[in-house]
């Protein structure tokens, strides 16, 4: 199987998570509040792109599959009670994403390896500036044996290759580090008897 597919979607009031310094009245006095957390509507938006797929068995049960999505997404104006506070792509969307996959399967068994990446992701102003998830790509690799009829052994090892997630703020530079997520490698072993 091979396939292309394009889209394009407009959003109109996408949500942005902000955080920012903002001056509110407390008990009749202006009071300056750092750093206040909230979200804004952005104006209208564009996400548009192509993803093309693929997968292809071989007869003896050795196969592949994956797919590459490309999506651009425009530059949207963000407001909060009226007053511009900065600008930003569609939240929560990357640019490029990939999944490929090999396997072998046959009646007893399933084996398959799985690489993941995704590319950098904006999730939101902060500051004025822009909040990026640094792109990220992990390996899992899961396997399963039919033991008796009706009765499934499986493994899984999950982010065999240890990585981690990381935020920076900014587009000039990625220096500027907000946080990190490090799960690490887990591993699952599992039986299933069907009924």
């Amino acid at each position: 199987m091979l396939g292309a597919t394009a889209f394009r979607k407009d959003v109109s009031d996408f949500i942005v998570p902000l955080v920012l310094d903002v001056t509110q009245t407390v008990n009749g006095r202006p009071e300056l509040i750092q750093p206040y957390s909230t979200v804004a509507n952005g104006s209208n938006a564009r996400s548009q792109g192509v993803e093309v797929y693929a997968q292809h068995t071989l007869p003896f049960g050795l196969g592949a599959q994956v797919n590459f999505t490309y999506n651009d997404t425009s530059v949207a104006q963000i407001t909060l009670e009226g007053q511009n506070v900065g600008s930003s792509p569609l939240v929560g969307s990357a640019k490029t994403q990939l999944n490929g996959s090999l396997f072998y399967e046959n009646d007893r068994m399933l084996l398959r390896a799985s690489y993941n990446r995704r590319g950098e992701v904006v999730r939101g102003l902060q500051s004025g500036l822009n909040v990026y998830d640094d792109p990220y790509e992990q390996i899992d690799l899961n396997a399963s044996y039919n033991l008796f009829e009706n009765f499934v052994l499986s493994a899984s090892v999950i982010n065999l290759t240890k990585s981690e997630q990381r935020q920076h703020l900014g587009n000039d530079t990625d220096a500027r580090f907000i946080s990190n997520v490090y799960s690490g490698r887990r591993a699952y072993v599992g039986v299933s008897y069907k009924f």
